[in-house]
């Protein structure tokens, strides 16, 4: 016949069972929540849509607001194009800069503007319609600016995979160079053409 003693052991078993389950059901729940929550991030699906602001009228048809969803559309054009190409020439001049980060990081805000010139412009809301031509236009160029986005993602990423290493090797080559060439000006030796002959 179990003791007190008998009894109690099993009590402690139990409550130190009882004590793990909930302790693994709370980390693999945090655990959980936090592979769901980068997985939404990489997805894009963190942020959500603007709506706040001031916006066009819904019957699209004043100049001067139809002018200004061009003037930004047109600015978010322009800074995509310019982007990818100045991240390219920044991986090359500065060795601690990360293009994939970095691009990360500009297209995070470019996308939030995008997301912004939809709402104020009511781009995706109008366009369709028939309500107005330049707002249907707009709004193509618009979601093509989007898929642009993502073609330079990959280009960007293609760049950083195959050529970064490389160029900033060759560049760094070109410095030695440089410095070879100094070396001998600075001592007063004239260069040697291909074939050894002063010239």
């Amino acid at each position: 016949m179990p003791g007190p003693a008998d009894s109690s052991e099993k009590t402690v078993r139990l409550w130190r069972r009882i004590f793990l389950g909930l302790y693994l059901t709370f980390t693999l729940g945090v655990c959980l929540l936090a592979f769901l929550s980068i997985l939404a991030y990489q997805l894009g699906a963190h942020e959500p849509p603007v709506k706040r602001g001031r916006r066009i009228m819904a019957s699209a048809d004043n100049p001067k607001e139809l002018r200004d969803c061009h003037k930004r559309l047109e600015r978010l054009a322009t800074e995509l194009h310019k982007e990818t190409f100045t991240l390219q020439i920044k991986a090359l001049k500065f060795k601690r800069n990360d293009p994939a980060t970095e691009w990360r990081n500009w297209s995070t805000g470019w996308k939030h503007r995008w997301r912004r010139l939809n709402y104020r412009c009511r781009l995706s809301e109008l366009s369709g319609q028939g309500i107005s031509t330049e707002i249907d236009k707009m709004a193509a160029i618009h979601r093509s600016l989007d898929d642009l986005q993502l073609s330079y993602s990959g280009v960007v990423n293609t760049f950083v995979e195959r050529y970064v290493d490389r160029l900033r090797r060759l560049r760094s080559e070109l410095t030695g160079v440089r410095g070879l060439i100094d070396r001998r000006k600075h001592q007063g030796v004239a260069p040697t053409g291909p074939s050894g002959v002063m010239q």
